[in-house]
């Protein structure tokens, strides 16, 4: 007890204003009940708590809890990221113009009934959640750029979801307030003014965009759930929740009276059976916003076909309403409306647009057997479904002029403009399957995209080589590979193997060059014959062979034959289990080791999955960090990250301060021989911009010595790509010029002929790696296919402008 007491008092001490305003909010919201309770007034309006509501939580038990550990965290990680004066700041500020501004509507509905309680419904007491949304995102502006990010998307895409299905006065407020509290935190934090939005990385990319498809299938559900459904996209959670089962009175296919928008608009899912017939196509959403956290293409175009349904759903509802607007209210309302129905097309058409333009960031495809496995299941559902509504309806008493619109109504989201204007002379029993059968239609949708997606069970077989990828795994782990050997094992390879089964080559294809990653993996003395073996085979499919990045030993074997090579890069190895920090040229790294031990650095060795999920995080925001510097794509082909950092086999060597903060972070790939770990390469390097200098040459040494201690024989610091220490090697038709253009563009965003000199204060030997190739016809097609191995997702404009820089 007394521990726990005594890390309470450690936390106040800590974060004073997040105990202060925890103990506000909860006084004021047990004070505001005790007083309703003896004055018996059903509102806080009548109880004089102010200016102290700001603080009352008055809707139940359920959100005072809520919001107490809304006050923990958000006001806590506020005070930690910009301090206790700022936090004290952005809460007043954003509490002020959030609540102050959103009162300024009530001089806006001048009878009290008109446009404002449209777009705000008649709610007016005061929410503690404006100043803890406004508090955190002006806190954002203090964090790094995958936390900013985060956090600000988080909040715009929750506080957009309920001003725009809910539409109450406190999302006003609260959306008011985030918008102050974005540009007030970027008052309050010195430094150069970031403008525009920094790039993310494919991973934080998914992140994102699947953020934004969970809101959106929550919101609906929001709306219909809600008391008051007054937001833009009211209408389109309408549309979502009615159909046959749950007509709208006034409601007809051939024309509508302001009574039938009326209606629609105050439509409300009032029991569990309702709701979850409501919600059934929002569930594909929802699957398809977790299969974009994954990464896979199915999922982005699931989410892009539902959207356009509900667009053109909503389309086609009010698009036969053209009485609604008119005849409701009045003609102040007009505008009103007019803007609530095009938002609920407008918004879902645009959440497809940009999932479509940022596609290229989602990877991961199915496996084919998954998507002919889905389409079968739809199909033969949307078989059953329609059988069983014209069956139906062919047993009623009553004959049905027009089958084909019980066939549209039975499929979902259309439906509430088909029939209601016949549903009192139907039969029950046919009414009970036209309101069923859409929503069990997109249940079954929603199931059979499971697995396409990712979304529980993430694809082994991603893209289709897994059996390929694990046999050169077993080889690699078996007789080895050079420099590049464990960078075959990553996503985007394809695979070759010699007949025999003793080697194997990992490859890139673009247009009809093949370019490798290395040379041939497998036993020594089957990879000379295994690369005119490949180089044959790419011959006999109408590709031309490179091979990119082997040593001038192993491309003996193709010059003997009349292939050609030029100088692409340097390989930097080292032998652990002699080198020291000895000497004048390791002096800097002397230097860095000294310094780490006087400030209590440590280097932490361990597995992705062993790491301390606290440290986990700290490396992503990292890497996320890095990216978003670079005005390039994530490179990929020898160059890993995160994902390829997960890999079990890998290691990652972190520097910790006392703290535990991460301040940088490498990982290293295994290389084998017989079965055993006999070298590590080093691939992955990041460090955080409050890092002290040297922290990476301490993360080296600190790797040299954990390899002496384990008895490893080689340490690679691997080869930078497109960079040479020897100056004038001889130019190759133009694609030595073309490299080295494409390396000087980059060396400014990737510091790749820095790096190369920042090997070289560890006295390692040099190994030249070359790009071997037949034909120098096939020059030019060569260097882009190396380009776009490197750079996938390069666009024209991105590559036009680099050009123009480094002219």
């Amino acid at each position: 007890m007394t521990a726990v007491w005594s890390r309470i008092v450690r936390s106040v001490r800590r974060y004073p204003v997040t105990a202060v305003v925890f103990v506000l909010v909860l006084l004021t919201s047990v004070g505001g009940l005790v007083a309703r309770v003896v004055a018996r007034t059903a509102t806080l309006d009548a109880v004089p708590l102010s200016p102290f509501r700001v603080f009352a939580v008055t809707t139940g038990v359920v959100a005072l809890v809520l919001t107490l550990v809304g006050v923990v965290v958000l006001v806590g990680a506020s005070e930690r990221l910009m301090g206790g004066r700022r936090t004290v700041l952005a809460f007043v500020v954003t509490t002020v113009v959030g609540t102050g501004l959103g009162a300024l509507t009530a001089l806006v509905d001048q009878d009290g009934r008109q446009v404002g309680s449209l777009l705000l419904g008649r709610a007016t007491s005061f929410d503690p959640w404006t100043a803890l949304v406004g508090t955190i995102v002006t806190a954002s502006a203090f964090a790094g750029p995958l936390w900013r990010r985060r956090i600000r998307v988080n909040a715009v895409a929750v506080v957009a979801a309920l001003l725009l299905y809910a539409g109450h006065a406190s999302d006003l407020y609260a959306a008011l307030a985030t918008a102050a509290g974005w540009l007030l935190g970027d008052l309050l934090r010195r430094g150069p003014a970031r403008l525009g939005w920094t790039r993310s990385s494919h991973r934080e990319t998914r992140v994102l965009l699947g953020t934004v498809v969970l809101v959106s299938a929550v919101g609906p559900v929001i709306a219909l759930v809600s008391r008051a459904r007054v937001g833009l996209l009211a209408p389109l959670a309408a549309v979502v929740g009615t159909g046959p089962v749950t007509p709208v009175h006034g409601c007809r296919a051939d024309s509508a009276s302001g009574e039938c928008l009326r209606g629609l608009l105050a439509y409300r899912a009032t029991d569990p059976w309702t709701l979850v017939l409501a919600v059934a196509p929002l569930l594909v959403l929802l699957v398809a916003g977790l299969g974009l956290f994954r990464g896979s293409r199915f999922a982005v175009w699931l989410a892009v076909v539902v959207d356009v349904v509900l667009a053109v759903a909503a389309a086609v509802t009010y698009g036969l309403l053209p009485a609604g607007a008119a005849a409701l209210h009045g003609a102040e309302n007009r505008f009103v409306v007019t803007v609530s129905v095009i938002a609920s097309v407008v918004v879902p058409l645009a959440t497809a647009l940009v999932l479509v333009l940022l596609r290229r960031s989602f990877t991961v495809l199915p496996a084919r057997r998954r998507v002919v496995t889905f389409a079968v299941v739809v199909l033969v559902a949307l078989v059953v479904v329609t059988t069983v509504v014209l069956v139906t309806a062919a047993s009623t008493r009553e004959t049905v002029a027009d089958p084909l619109r019980l066939v549209v109504a039975a499929l979902g989201p259309l439906s509430p403009v088909v029939f209601w204007d016949r549903l009192a002379s139907l039969d029950p029993a046919l009414r009970f399957v036209l309101g069923a059968a859409g929503p069990v239609l997109w249940l079954v949708v929603a199931g059979a995209a499971v697995r396409p997606t990712g979304a529980v069970e993430p694809d082994a077989d991603a893209d289709g080589l897994r059996e390929s990828r694990l046999r050169a795994r077993t080889l690699l782990e078996a007789a080895g590979g050079d420099t590049f050997g464990w960078m075959t094992t990553w996503q985007g390879n394809a695979y070759w193997f010699s007949d025999d089964g003793r080697a194997g080559v990992a490859f890139r294809r673009n247009g009809r060059v093949a370019v490798t990653v290395g040379g041939p993996f497998g036993w020594p003395d089957a990879r000379d014959a295994a690369m005119v073996d490949f180089a044959r085979w790419c011959d006999d499919n109408g590709w031309t062979a490179v091979f990119y990045g082997i040593g001038t030993e192993a491309a003996g074997t193709l010059t003997a034959q009349g292939w050609e090579t030029l100088p692409v890069a340097e390989d930097a190895d080292l032998d652990p289990r002699t080198w020291t920090t000895s000497g004048k040229k390791k002096q800097d790294v002397r230097t860095a080791v000294n310094k780490a031990d006087r400030e209590g650095i440590t280097a932490l060795w361990s597995s992705w999955q062993d790491l301390p999920p606290a440290t986990v995080r700290q490396i992503e925001a990292i890497s996320e960090e890095w990216v978003s510097e670079r005005e390039l794509p994530e490179m990929g082909f020898t160059l890993g990250g995160i994902d390829e950092m997960r890999d079990p086999a890998v290691r990652t060597l972190v520097a910790l301060d006392p703290e535990g903060t991460v301040l940088a972070v490498t990982s290293w790939l295994p290389s084998h021989r017989a079965g055993r770990v006999v070298g590590w390469t080093l691939d992955v390097m990041r460090r955080t911009n409050a890092a002290p200098n040297g922290v990476m040459e301490f993360l080296v040494a600190s790797a040299a010595q954990r390899m002496r201690d384990d008895g490893v024989e080689r340490l690679s610091l691997s080869a930078a790509p497109l960079a040479q220490s020897a100056e004038g090697a001889p130019a190759a038709e133009g694609v030595q010029d073309l490299l080295d253009l494409v390396g000087g563009v980059l060396e400014p965003v990737y510091g790749f002929r820095s790096l190369l000199r920042f090997k070289a204060k560890f006295g390692p030997e040099l190994h030249p790696l070359v790009l071997a190739y037949p034909d120098p016809v096939a020059l030019p097609a060569i260097g882009v296919a190396v380009v776009r191995a490197y750079l996938p997702d390069l666009s024209l404009r991105q590559a036009v402008a680099l050009v123009r820089g480094r002219s």
